[in-house]
């Protein structure tokens, strides 16, 4: 974590910059391909390989030490995969607060491609899990692989399944409940398209809340909603800043839960207009110190 600034986020920029000049976009876009195209061999060669030639086996020799393992291995794919953002894609990740090395509930918003491992990154205990969108459970090179490793909760978000799906997700709260694990929920349910926070899926969260019984943090990230898609990461991720600010923890009630996970979504919308007020009002001193 010594390579995130804690800085306050005063130097993000603002939430919609000047249109680049036609030679700033190139210069974007190839970058940011190159960032993809490394990190797909990434996915091939070492998560995907990696896993199947030493992880596995170390698991069957070191059962005992299986957390420590599955951890070990989450934590390097999120730190590779922010090291080659911001060395390759020239992303700038800027954290205000920190969740302490102990089992938490992280609610986190859903803006972009960067947040699952910027996530992962900001939890310093036990590993997370990840209710994870069934599509990515399968056909995907690394990750699906690692879904399955790491036991995260496949989910499909449909009515008809939430009898077969919670289970899974209960499982997941016990475990963090023991303090083997932490969750990490995007309640949202999916990446937004103008970054700002939709209304949040409440049923597997309110079952997360009630039997983990641990503190509650919220994660509010906010600059790279224009990199929501693969394909929006490939043409114009690099060079953008990420700001995040971490608030909490807070205590889930024993009864009134939905009205504790409304509270939660309006701390987060009103934090996220915060940091988007406070990039607008300096904006202009920042275009004033450039042009001078």
């Amino acid at each position: 974590m010594n390579s995130i600034s804690s800085d306050a986020l005063g130097a993000a920029p603002a939430l919609e910059p000047a249109p680049a000049s036609r030679v700033t976009r190139a210069y974007r876009a190839a970058r940011s391909l190159l960032f993809l195209l490394v990190f797909f061999v990434h996915l091939l060669v070492v998560i995907a390989a990696g896993q199947r030639l030493v992880i596995l086996p170390l698991l069957k020799i070191f059962p005992r030490y299986s957390l420590r393992i599955r951890r070990a291995w989450l934590r390097l794919h999120a730190i590779v995969t922010t090291g080659l953002a911001r060395t390759l894609g020239g992303m700038r990740l800027m954290v205000k607060g920190a969740i302490p090395r102990e089992s938490v509930v992280v609610v986190m918003n859903h803006q972009s491609v960067m947040d699952i491992p910027i996530g992962v990154l900001l939890i310093a205990g036990p590993y997370p899990i990840i209710p994870t969108r069934d599509r990515y459970s399968r056909g995907v090179p690394g990750i699906a692989t690692l879904v399955k490793l790491l036991r995260f909760p496949v989910v499909t978000q449909k009515r008809e399944n939430l009898r077969t799906e919670l289970p899974a997700i209960a499982e997941a709260a016990d475990a963090t409940a023991r303090g083997d694990n932490s969750m990490l929920i995007f309640a949202e349910g999916h990446r937004t398209r103008d970054g700002l926070i939709a209304p949040f899926m409440r049923t597997g969260l309110r079952v997360v809340l009630e039997r983990a019984k641990r503190p509650v943090y919220c994660v509010v990230a906010d600059g790279l909603w224009h990199a929501r898609t693969t394909f929006d990461a490939a043409t114009g991720f690099a060079g953008a800043t990420c700001s995040v600010h971490i608030l909490g923890p807070f205590t889930p009630p024993s009864s009134n839960l939905d009205d504790f996970i409304e509270g939660l979504r309006e701390r987060m919308v009103a934090e996220l207009d915060a940091m988007r007020a406070a990039r607008a009002a300096l904006a202009p001193d920042a275009a004033s110190a450039s042009a001078a």
